[in-house]
Order: structure tokens, then sequence, then C-alpha cells
């Protein structure tokens, strides 16, 4: 149970936000929560760096009722705890983040809170609103620089999470680029997953009985490579960046434990940048 008594103490001590959850909207008490935050039992053993940190560094919260948004960033830009509408625990366990394999060297770099691939450099934060922060890395080989502006969409109830990737190196390089999510719904592990062109989403069906709600972790605008799509995973389980569709469902997924997968595949000139953008909104 270490990982539940950290993130209770990560929201309660949240060094950015606008709010402190209500009592009434924390994990204490409830049964099913505390099982999704507990069930990766071996989640502290997982490999990681020291500048890995699934801790909850900066609180975002708007809303109230069904339009009730509130999620936590990490030091590294993981969006965790994410909460939307009041009292539904979307993502429970700190497990969330991004990676991307290299196709010119096939070596992966991955951060998903957690656990992480052991070659980043630290990473700088900066606010450039109050309703955003700003996130720069670089990976310790010096051959990607990954920008980070995630920004909060009260107007919508959702996260805007904008990923610039720079080659720094003189040789045009193959990428693939993704963000990774392991979904609760409600709190609960057994959901529904599925896929499209534009998304990936889990969602628990309204005539099911109790928990009719779900999350979609969704492209937006126009991606810079024209190879991509959303998929969803059998397991909760992180996505290997050079060997994404392991775990690929290739049907709607029923009553599974599963994650969510946006992914994008091209060609990022050398000394050239690309910038995808997704979003998480509730369902």
């Amino acid at each position: 149970m270490k990982i539940l008594v950290r993130a209770l103490v990560a929201l309660s001590l949240c060094s950015f936000g606008f709010a402190q959850l209500p009592e009434s909207e924390r994990l204490q008490g409830n049964a099913e929560q505390a099982t999704a935050l507990s069930k990766k039992s071996s989640i502290d053993a997982a490999p990681r760096s020291p500048q890995a940190d699934p801790g909850c560094s900066f609180l975002f919260t708007s809303g109230a009722n069904n339009t009730f948004l509130s999620y936590c960033l990490t030091s590294n830009g993981n969006v965790t705890q994410l909460i939307t509408p009041a009292g539904r625990f979307q993502i429970v366990n700190p497990v969330e983040g991004y990676g991307f394999c290299d196709g010119f060297t096939g070596t992966e770099y991955f951060d998903y809170a957690f656990e992480d691939s052991l070659n980043w450099g630290p990473t700088t934060s900066s606010s450039p609103s109050a309703i955003s922060k700003k996130f720069v890395r670089t990976t310790s080989d010096g051959l990607w620089t990954l920008t980070q502006t995630i920004t909060q969409q009260a107007a919508t109830s959702s996260v805007k999470v904008a990923m610039t990737l720079k080659n720094n190196t003189a040789d045009n390089r193959p990428v693939l680029l993704l963000r990774y999510a392991d979904v609760d719904v409600d709190g609960v592990l057994a959901n529904n997953f599925d896929g499209t062109l534009n998304s990936a989403m889990a969602w628990n069906n309204f005539f099911s009985g109790a928990h009719p709600f779900g999350l979609v972790l969704q492209n937006v605008g126009t991606p810079p490579f024209p190879d991509f799509n959303g998929f969803a995973q059998t397991i909760p389980g992180i996505v290997h960046p050079c060997n994404p569709f392991a775990n690929v469902s290739r049907t709607v997924e029923v009553g599974v434990d599963g994650s969510l997968v946006m992914n994008y595949q091209g060609t990022i000139p050398k000394k050239a940048s690309k910038t995808f953008t997704v979003s998480y909104k509730g369902l």
C-alpha cells in the first residue's frame, strides 16, 4: 500500500494549485479506488532513474459537479491523479506519460512517472500562465529535446498536452512518438476500451450498472505526421515506443484492465522540431 500512502500525501501537499480537493473527493474510504491504487504491487520496484518522479508537484482544479476537473502534474510533465467529473477518478495510479523511439538508432526514451527508460536528463519547468506548465528536458545522449506545455482547459473540462520534439542532430531521423495512460474509469479496474484514428478511450456503459463514466485521449488539430492513430492496450502496463503494438487491442475490449495510447510516426529533419498535441477529456 505504499503507493496509496504516497498518492494521498501528494494530493495534500501539492505546491501549485487553485484549491484543495474536498474531503468527499479524496481517496480515503473508497475501497474501489484504493484497490486501483494498489493494483501494481511491483510499482516501487520498477526501473527508474534518479530523475523519475511519480509525485504530485503541481495541482490544477476548475469547475464543479459535472464540469469539475482536477489533475496533478509531476516535475517531469506527467499527468496523474486525474478527476472528472467531481469525485470520479479516471487516472488513479501515477502511470501516465510520453515516449518515443529513435528509428535511426533503435533507442527508446520514455517516462511514465513511476518508471522511465533511464536515459533522460533533468527537467526544467516554468509557468507560462496561471493555467499552464512548461517542461523542457533533453535525453542524456543529447540527441533529442522534448518540450511539453500542459494547459488546463476549464471551458471544456479537459487537459491539453502539446509535445514538441526537437531533433538536435545533423541527420534526418525517423521517430515514433506516443502518449500513454493507465486509465481506471471511476477508480475501477475493469472497463471497456477501444481506439479510432484520432483517439483512444475507456468507458463503462450506462446500462451495465455502476460507474457509467469514461476518459478519452484524443489528438488535437492536424498532426505533423500523416501516420497516426489511437489504440487501446489489453494490459495496464507500459508501452515500449520501439515495439508499441505488442499488446494492442484490435477490437472493442469489454471488462478488462487496459490502457490508452495515441501514437505518431514520421521523420523529423535535422535540427528541426515537430509538435504533437493531445487532450484528456471525460466521457
